[in-house]
């Protein structure tokens, strides 16, 4: 996807059509000038409830944790699983291998 797509600080959210017809869900925000949270729309805490964004805030669906956006992109606690993801002549990447080897966390 072109990056000025997703350069506008908000949360943007996404599917992906596993081979088996999961829809397996992931998000992206654009941290700083040069960094972006990419993760599944799933935690290992809370499952496949997924993400909002509350104001300037990214909430979790279930729990109502309010995510540091900074520490989008890493594990642990209530974060977004992380989704690997390359930055390619203007355009963020990201592999179908890696969004079909997470699909059962939305089954």
């Amino acid at each position: 996807m072109p990056l000025d797509k997703v350069n506008d600080g908000n949360l943007h959210r996404y599917g992906y059509q596993a081979t088996d017809g999961t829809l397996v869900r992931f998000i992206v925000i654009k941290k700083s000038e040069n960094a972006y949270g990419v993760g599944f729309d799933a935690c290992d805490i809370c499952g496949a409830s997924g993400y909002y964004q509350r104001g300037n805030q990214v909430v979790c669906i279930l729990c109502d944790v309010v995510m540091n956006i900074a520490t989008i992109g890493f594990s642990g606690g209530c974060n977004p699983v992380p989704l690997k993801y390359e930055i390619i002549d203007g355009n963020m990447v990201i592999r179908p291998a890696n969004l079909e080897a997470e699909k059962n966390r939305f089954k």
